[in-house]
């Protein structure tokens, strides 16, 4: 089982205990120490084994709980343990106490000057060394020690909880060699680097170390001439300047520095790559100041840096001169985007000026990837000035010591944002295998080995002889031997699983980083999109819960093991898509600064690619930058959560391979306050990292465990050969043996398959059997061989006793067997018998019951005939009815048939009555279409009597109107020829042509009058055109009242009949307004109508029809106005002949007959028309 630390944080400098007091100690009797679980993993990586088995340290904890300075504890406390010749090596593994006299007279100058980590006294103390040569274990820890302050220079900031918080996280590799143990080589590996802290922090925290300990430096004009920087002001940096916080009284940035520039020159980076280092630092500080503002152009709202901000224009030519680059170069990739075409058009290139934003995040990008690389070229200095041996990283054994940024929550004060989900993230990842390590793989392992299955301990009978009582070695493990005679039924410890959380963040299927990796490939990918997908897709998970509706758009949140965190959408997408433009590789490409173009492979040597390969940069989106022909691509590795992922999966695969140590920091107050110990708080840290499950895991459990082969090897050299023979390579019976040979108690271990195992602080029992005195060893083989004839002669007897006691105890069990039925035969008899008794009397009683409630409910509902419908309704409605209640029906059996007659003389009135509604409301409308039948007949023989009036009127005075006109005409030409006299003429020429002047003058009135008649004649027609259109519209109506005038038929056939004598009134009228004619010659006059008699009508309109119809009507000459109406004939009137009227062209002659009609009528024809009309 793992071991546990917890490391409560002082928040303060303490003194350091002496390194010798755990050196070869027991580690049961030390005092708790970063130094004894150091001590406890070299141990294990030194002890003998069949099997390498690396070791693993992890530190873990919140954010502000020590984690960065237990590391560096352990790592000092490595670096000196591992400082041995290998004479000395040897000897550690034989005795205590021979090894702490040599190793503090070898060790003791060397350890007096051993300062705190990363003190300057042991930077200065050696000179720079040279990479080439083997370096000496004590050289290799010292370096190791070194690139501590780099790495806290570059990767540390002051955040809320921690004034030296770490925003990366690292895995150092301590490799010892096979046969020495001692310290051979070191790498690192990093994950995560923060870089938006670069460009962005919050209110209240700092950029990293490294920009403000540069400011601080002591070469003020240093700075001024070769950086152009203000010393001492972060303040006018727009990179440092925007949280307000500029100063931390923890921290002493100048000494800082100092220790920086020694650490750089001690694993062998010059001053002149010290230089660009540090110039590169100071051109992203420069970078920040670059102000960008807006202007309109035809492209619209653009970008720019104007000419007249000098402040931003300095800034342009000190970052470009710092970081190796035109001051062109840099401005266009800033505010231009670079587009190149495919296609027809391949190779074109376009540029399309960007907007504000757009700039702005340019320009971070370009900063955020120069200080990325410098940390990654620092990183690789680093591994190479550590010579770790990646070719046999298989063979030679290592400790781990995993440094990792802790669980991370600013609410309320900041955000929480895309970086603190990977920290998170992280620690879900840790804690999961701290589970593993510490639940679920213990107890695993004792159900494989079989731990709770009876064993033997000792050499004593397994059970008490007749007569003795139970009697133990060890009074205090009576209870403990007890306990485990039973396996235990469920798990060993119950604990928190956070399995659900990790497959919520990072599973392949449907995961949150999945679902932020399919967005982000979307076309125009956005928070928002993002934010409502998580929501949809997680809004029923168990750590996925709904956050408040006023905040549901912009956060959501998860249920960590440490608590509920609420996570701010913005700038998700941006940072999850690890994507670098071709602008920026080509600047990076150009740069005359050597940290940069090692970086994109153009002066990369093969030392340097050796070197690459002694360490792993796993920082997300972090790789050596090369050529592309996109504009813009994806690192290799994919998107940041997905490499995020991928890296931790990788870690916690490496650290499952390790024998597993776990340091628990815990931080004492949320304030930081030096004295305070904030309980509450305390445990609830211990609760959600699992540390109090893990203490109970640890008092029931065994921690300690060992093979049983590991233990054959210890002492296979040390015994002859014929004592193992006797043994038959029975590995678990000669462990068991020498169990007993030391007297051990037998409730301090237990024995398992293939393992030893130890109860917790039983650790030095197992320093005592794997490191034997030479004195004990001397009769070892004796007391094993006694213990096997001890055990022969204990199973021999525990036979012989086994067998009497079977043999007793089957002779009871018969007998007891045959009484056991004899009595169970007449209980039998006896049970049945009482049984029947009280089945008869609980059925009688039921019966009388059932009744008794029966008759209380009719004697209830004996005058209430409403309440036995309400009840009967109550019953019909339900669907299912219990055996208790359905005698109710039988009851109120008559009331149901009653209802069912009521309901069905009810249907039927209902339906008599509502068919005879439907005949009587058929009938009124029946006789309301009739009556508007007659209706419409009446009116319709009143208007074709009105109509036939006004026509007639209107024929009357056209006639008389052409009368007036001829006669005038007549007179007027007989008083011209009076006037003319040929002897007149003849005499007086002169007056003749006067007369001929005014007859010519007359004669042009008269054709203006002509004309005038013309346009009079042009209206007339109009007025025809329009009376013709209304005479369609009164025969449509008139062919609606057809039906109607068939009802008069009879009437109009008798009157018909009664005015066939002759010379009626009806007769002359219908004579006069029907009579027509042949049409007249051109030359006779117009507007003439001459009457003619019925039947001549019909057959004259008949052959005019035949003539001169283009539209299928028979047409005869009549007055301008006309009309259709409908004569019924003699024969009954079933055929129909229409009539049609229209204006006539040519005045027809008149006869006798008809000029004697006209003068004896007119009168009485003029007085009908005015009457009708």
């Amino acid at each position: 089982m793992a071991n546990v630390l917890i490391a409560v944080n002082p928040l303060r400098q303490l003194p350091e205990p002496d390194k010798m007091l755990f050196v070869g100690q027991p580690l049961d009797r030390c005092p708790p120490h970063p130094y004894n679980v150091a001590e406890n993993a070299y141990r294990q990586l030194c002890a003998v084994r069949a099997v390498m088995q690396n070791q693993s340290i992890i530190i873990s904890g919140e954010s502000g709980s020590g984690k960065t300075e237990t590391s560096k504890i352990i790592l000092d406390f490595l670096t000196m343990r591992a400082v041995h010749n290998p004479a000395l090596s040897s000897a550690s593994c034989t005795s205590d106490d021979e090894m702490e006299p040599e190793i503090t007279a070898h060790n003791r100058p060397v350890l007096g000057c051993m300062g705190p980590p990363g003190s300057s006294t042991l930077a200065m103390s050696y000179p720079q060394s040279s990479v080439k040569r083997k370096l000496s274990p004590v050289a290799v820890g010292e370096r190791l020690m070194e690139t501590i302050p780099i790495l806290e220079s570059f990767g540390n900031a002051k955040t809320h909880r921690n004034h030296n918080s770490s925003r990366f996280g690292k895995y150092m590799r301590l490799q010892f060699a096979n046969e020495t143990h001692e310290l051979s080589g070191a790498s690192i590996d990093t994950y995560l680097l923060e870089k938006s802290r670069l460009v962005f922090q919050p209110q209240g925290e700092r950029n990293f170390h490294v920009f403000y300990e540069l400011l601080h430096s002591d070469d003020t004009e240093y700075l001024e001439k070769s950086f152009h920087l203000k010393p001492k002001t972060p303040e006018a940096y727009s990179y440092l300047n925007q949280s307000g916080c500029m100063r931390s009284e923890l921290i002493d940035d100048a000494d800082n520095f100092r220790n920086l520039k020694s650490a750089l020159q001690f694993i062998g980076i010059r001053e002149s790559a010290q230089h660009e280092i540090f110039r590169l630092v100071a051109g992203l500080l420069h970078m920040g100041n670059i102000h960008i503002s807006q202007e309109d152009t035809e492209e619209g709202e653009t970008a720019c840096i104007r000419a007249d901000d000098v402040e931003s224009q300095e800034a342009v030519r000190h970052a470009s001169e710092l970081l190796g680059v035109s001051a062109e170069q840099l401005t266009e990739c800033i505010l231009l985007k670079r587009i190149m075409t495919r296609g027809s058009r391949r190779n074109s290139i376009y540029f399309i000026k960007r907007d504000v934003r757009n700039a702005v995040y340019s320009r971070d990008t370009i900063a955020k990837t120069i200080y990325e690389n410098t940390f990654t070229w620092l990183m690789w200095e680093c591994a190479a000035a550590l010579d770790y041996d990646s070719f046999r990283s298989d063979v030679v054994p290592y400790i781990g010591v995993l440094d990792i940024f802790g669980f991370e929550d600013f609410e309320p004060k900041n955000r929480n944002s895309f970086e603190q989900l990977l920290i998170n993230y992280a620690n879900e990842t840790l804690q999961s295998l701290f589970n593993s390590c510490i639940f679920e793989a213990e107890q695993e392992l004792y159900k494989s080995e079989h731990i709770y299955h009876p064993t033997n301990h000792s050499l004593s009978f397994p059970f008490p002889l007749a007569g003795q009582p139970l009697k133990l070695k060890d009074p205090e493990s009576e209870i403990d031997f007890l306990a485990e005679q039973v396996a235990p039924s469920g798990d060993l410890v119950a604990y928190s699983d956070n399995r659900e959380c990790l497959n919520l963040i990072a599973s392949r299927h449907g995961g949150l980083f999945a679902t932020i990796d399919n967005v982000s490939r979307l076309p125009m990918p956005s928070d928002r999109k993002l934010n409502e997908r998580l929501h949809t897709l997680f809004k029923r998970h168990p750590c996925f819960p709904t956050p408040h509706p006023k905040d549901i758009r912009d956060t959501f949140l998860i249920r960590h093991y440490a608590g509920t965190v609420s996570y701010t959408i913005d700038s998700f997408v941006d940072k999850n898509n690890n994507i670098i433009s071709d602008q920026f590789e080509e600047l990076l490409k150009n740069s005359s600064s050597r940290v940069l173009q090692d970086l994109t492979g153009n002066s990369r040597n093969g030392n340097r690619a050796r070197s690459a390969s002694n360490v792993s940069i796993k920082s997300a989106g972090l790789s050596p930058l090369g050529g592309g022909s996109a504009s813009s691509k994806r690192l290799k590795g994919g998107s940041t959560s997905n490499l995020f992922s991928t890296q931790m999966k990788g870690l916690t695969t490496e650290l499952e391979g390790t024998s597993c140590n776990f340091v628990r920091c815990i931080k004492p107050n949320t304030q930081m306050k030096v004295g305070l110990f904030d309980r509450p708080f305390v445990v609830e840290q211990l609760r959600c990292s699992g540390t109090v499950q893990a203490c109970e895991v640890l008092r029931v459990g065994l921690p300690t465990r060992i093979l049983y082969a590991e233990v054959v090897d210890v002492y296979r050299n040390l015994l002859p050969y014929e004592v193992f023979r006797r043994f038959d390579y029975n590995d678990k019976l000669f462990t068991q043996a020498i169990l007993w040979a030391y007297d051990f108690p037998t409730g301090a271990y237990r024995l398992g398959d293939t393992r030893l195992f130890f109860r917790t602080g039983k650790i030095d029992l197992l320093d005592k059997l794997l490191t034997p005195a030479p004195a004990s060893t001397e009769n070892l083989g004796k007391q094993l061989l006694l213990y096997l004839r001890k055990k022969h002669w204990i199973s021999v007897a525990t036979a012989v006793i086994t067998f009497n006691a079977f043999k007793k105890v089957f002779q009871d069990v018969r007998y007891r067997r045959r009484a056991t039925i004899i009595q169970c035969m007449v209980r039998q008899h006896l049970a049945r018998k009482r049984v029947r008794k009280i089945r008869v009397q609980l059925r009688m009683h039921k019966l009388w019951t059932r009744m008794s409630h029966q008759a209380q409910i009719m004697h209830a509902y004996q005058d209430r005939p409403e309440d036995k419908m309400v009840l009967l309704d109550k019953l019909l409605a339900e669907n299912y009815l219990p055996v208790q209640q359905r005698w109710l029906l039988k009851w109120l059996g008559p009331l149901q048939r009653v209802i069912y007659l009521q309901k069905r003389w009810k249907k039927i009135t209902a339906q008599y009555m509502a068919k005879r509604g439907f005949l009587w409301l058929y009938e009124t409308v029946r006789r309301k279409r009739s009556a508007l039948r007659v209706q419409s007949h009446v009116r319709a023989m009143i208007a074709r009597t009105r109509f036939l009036e006004l026509k007639k009127k209107a024929l009357a005075r056209h006639r008389w109107h052409a009368a007036y006109l001829k006669v005038k005409v007549y007179g007027l030409f007989n008083r011209q020829l009076r006037l003319i006299h040929v002897d007149r003429l003849e005499k007086d020429n002169a007056t003749l042509m006067n007369s001929m002047a005014a007859v010519t003058e007359k004669l042009s009135e008269a054709q203006e009058g002509a004309k005038t008649a013309k346009l009079q004649l042009k209206q007339l027609q109009v007025s025809f055109d329009e009376a013709k259109i209304e005479a369609k519209q009164q025969q449509q109506r008139v062919q609606e009242l057809e039906l109607a005038l068939q009802a008069r038929r009879f009437e109009v056939a008798e009157l018909r009949r009664q005015t066939t004598g002759g010379g009626g009134l009806v007769e002359r009228i219908i004579r006069f307004f029907t009579c027509s004619a042949a049409i007249s010659p051109p030359s006779s006059p117009r507007g003439m109508v001459t009457p003619s008699r019925l039947p001549s009508f019909r057959r004259q309109t008949q052959s005019a029809s035949e003539e001169t119809s283009d539209k299928g009507e028979r047409i005869v000459w009549a007055t301008p106005l006309s009309e259709a109406f409908m004569i019924p004939e003699d024969d009954g009137g079933s055929a129909k002949r229409r009539i049609s009227v229209t204006a006539v062209s040519e005045e027809p002659a008149f006869d006798s007959e008809e000029e004697e009609f006209r003068s004896k009528d007119a009168d009485m024809l003029w007085s009908v028309s005015r009457y009708m009309f």
